[in-house]
Order: structure tokens, then sequence, then C-alpha cells
């Protein structure tokens, strides 16, 4: 007698299989990616990874790790990006009319949820209406949010929206619990990935002030007993002593090139900040005054005064940023006025905006790579937006000629606090 299997039971072991490799898949990206990216790319990719499991419309990451109390969307697949950075100041919207915020219900709590028909909900209820267009597509039904949870901590949130007739079982469920710890995982990685470049960054500097005390401060005090000895035989008019001079002036010529070539490597180390002796506000007029007197360019300079407020690392970052911008201006687009703005956008966000009014917009795509000095100047600005869970636009101003920089980046987001 032939025993033929029970078809359900093998689509079921099928399921399970797929569910399995799908995710190793995701482990192994996040691994990969969060070993050489920034957080916000370790968890835009992790996103992409999770959406590609079955009955999946869209998926969110949001988490708080490295903003205290402020929860950051840094990963977003299935839904437009381009809604990512105003999606908390509509969810408050929908919460000051009235909608329930069960995601954030789920990180006061540890406790996931699931909730059927939530699209129905979504797209009929009026609180809702600020965050409807963002929800409409693709459509979805379910929606299910999980903690993700590091060391019995909840850091942040994984919210997956379900196609139309998607069934969610104990599997399929167990599988977005595992998704949630990889995510989990990652960003607690990333996290120790940073603090490892703080401490590498730390420890650098301080090798740095130890060669600079062994090799410099100790050729200079040879120097200035040099100088001492020749001052003292150039004394009184002794020939003999010519000798022993053109000795000791041929070891301070050496020494100083030594000195020299010692200053000229630990000063491009040990670059002091531009921020130094003053804040973000005195560094960018002194760079508006520098372009100025240098290229005849007006610089336009509009500092909310937030930027008093912010911390010297973000503000180092930014100036970075609008030196970078203004640099790109003058090399490609021969302008005659350049804006750097810094203003309060959307809640708990800053824009940093640099406009240049040139000729046509600088031959630098927002994606390009690292093949070319624009690419890596470009490449370093987002990395500093980046920093910050923030974003970096590079796109031809509003009349089409010139380019703006936008930089948005999170200052006093949502806390948890303010949302309840």
């Amino acid at each position: 007698m032939t025993i033929h299997p029970d078809t359900t039971t093998m689509a079921e072991l099928e399921a399970v299989r797929r569910r399995e490799r799908h995710a190793a898949a995701v482990a192994r990206t996040a691994a990969r990616v969060a070993s050489e990216r920034s957080l916000p790319a370790t968890l835009r990719a992790l996103a992409e990874e999770i959406l590609q499991a079955d009955g999946l419309a869209g998926v969110q990451v949001l988490t708080n790790e490295h903003s205290g109390d402020q929860l950051h969307m840094l990963g977003v697949a299935g839904f437009p990006a381009s809604g990512q950075r105003a999606f908390f100041s509509r969810l408050l919207e929908c919460q000051r009319r009235g909608a329930r915020l069960r995601m954030l219900e789920v990180m006061e709590t540890g406790e996931p949820v699931i909730m059927p028909h939530r699209y129905a909900t979504v797209m009929e209820d009026p609180a809702w209406e600020p965050l409807r267009e963002y929800h409409r597509s693709p459509e979805w039904d379910a929606f299910a949010s999980l903690p993700i949870t590091v060391r019995t901590r909840t850091i942040g949130i994984l919210n997956v929206f379900f196609t139309p007739g998607t069934h969610i079982d104990d599997d399929g469920f167990e599988f977005l619990a595992a998704m949630a710890e990889q995510a989990g995982l990652a960003i607690d990685y990333a996290s120790l990935l940073e603090q490892e470049r703080h401490t590498v960054q730390r420890e650098e500097r301080q090798r740095l002030a130890r060669d600079l005390h062994d090799s410099v401060v100790q050729q200079v005090f040879s120097m200035g007993m040099m100088t001492q000895a020749l001052k003292v035989l150039s004394e009184g008019n002794r020939p003999e002593r010519m000798t022993r001079i053109r000795e000791i002036s041929t070891d301070l010529e050496e020494i100083t090139a030594s000195v020299l070539q010692d200053l000229r490597g630990l000063v491009a180390q040990l670059r002091p900040s531009p921020l130094t002796g003053g804040g973000l506000a005195d560094a960018v007029a002194k760079l508006a005054a520098t372009t100025h007197r240098q290229t005849g360019i007006d610089v336009d300079v509009h500092l909310d005064d937030v930027a008093a407020s912010l911390d010297a690392p973000m503000a180092e970052d930014l100036y970075y940023v609008a030196a970078e911008a203004v640099h790109n201006a003058i090399k490609h687009a021969a302008p005659d006025v350049i804006t750097i703005r810094l203003e309060r956008g959307e809640p708990g966000t800053l824009e940093l905006l640099i406009r240049d009014h040139g000729t046509d917009p600088h031959p630098v795509h927002p994606e390009a790579g690292t093949d070319s000095g624009e690419g890596h100047g470009l490449e370093f600005m987002r990395e500093r937006v980046e920093r910050w869970h923030g974003e970096l636009t590079v796109a031809p101003s509003y009349n089409g000629a010139g380019t703006d920089v936008l930089a948005v980046v999170p200052h006093h987001i949502v806390t948890l606090e303010e949302d309840a």
C-alpha cells in the first residue's frame, strides 16, 4: 500500500522551512550591515529583509536607543520613506484627535498587540486623517506591534502591516517575535560598535598626545638648548668657534625640519574644532565672512536661537555639513549669494538648509558613490547627519537653478511622557 503524505502538512512544513531560511537571512543581514554601516542604514536594511516574508505589506522599526526617552523611526519598508520624517508629528496630531496609539502602549508595557482590520479603522476614523495618506498604500488589513527588547529593557518597537487575507497563526507570530529579537540584536550590536568607535577615537587622541610629548616637545627643548649655545658661542670675535657654530646650526636645521614634519602630521590629526572658543553661530559667521573675503560671494546666515542650545558634537557636525555645502557651491555653481539657514522644522526636528543661487544645480547626485571627490564629500555629509538619526537630501532649488542641501535631524522629539 502506498502512503501519500497529507498535502496540508507538507505545505505547513514548507512554510516553516521558508520562515527559518528567511530568519537566517535576516540575521545574516543584520550582522553584516551593522558591522559596516550606521544604525539607520542597518535598520532600513533589516526592515527590507523582514518585508520579504509572506503576507507582509509594510514594516516599521522604531527605537529610543541613543536618545533617552525619545522615539525615532529609523527603519521603514513598504511605505514611502518620504513620510518618515513627519511621521511622529502626524502621529501626535492623530492622538490629539482621539486616536489610540497602541504602539506606544507596547513600548510602555512590553506586551505585543495584534489588531485585525486596523486598515479600515485608519481609513475611516477621522482621528487618523493626518496619517491616512501615508498608510493608504500598499493596502493592508491587520496590524501588529511587537516590543524590541535587549536585556529585559524595551528599546523599540517593530510594527508589521499584513496584506489582506493573511492569517496570523502561532508560527507566524513566533516568526515576527524572532524578527523583533533580531532587530534588538542589530540595535545592540550597532550601539556596541558605536561605543567601540568612540573608545578608539579617545585612545587615538591619547596616543597622539603622547607622541606630541615624546617627540615634538623634547625636540623643541633641544632647539632651545642649541639656541642658547649659539648665543654663547657667537659672543665676542672668536674665529675658532665657527666650526662648532656651523655644527650646531646644521643640527638645529635638521631638528627644525623634523619638528615641522611631526607637527604637520599631528596637526592634521588633531585639528581643533571650528567651534573652539565660540558656538555654532560664531563658527558659521566666520565661515560666511571668510567665504566673502576670499570669493566675493555674499553669504546670508539665518540661525534660530536653538543653535545656542545644541550639544557640541551635533553643532560641529552641522557646521561641517554647512561648510562642505558652501565649498561645493563655490566650486560648481558660481553663485552670487549663498544662504545658510538653521531653524525648527516639523515638531521635534531641526532643519539646516544651504541654498546657493547659482547658475546650475551641483553635478552631485544624491546617491553618488565614492568614486569622485564630490561623492566623498556627500558621503561625509550624510554620515554626519545619520549619526544623529537624521536625513540629508540634495536637490535643485525651487527655481531650478542652484542647489538645496537640506539636513533634517531629530531634536527634542516626542517623548513617551509627552505621548501619555
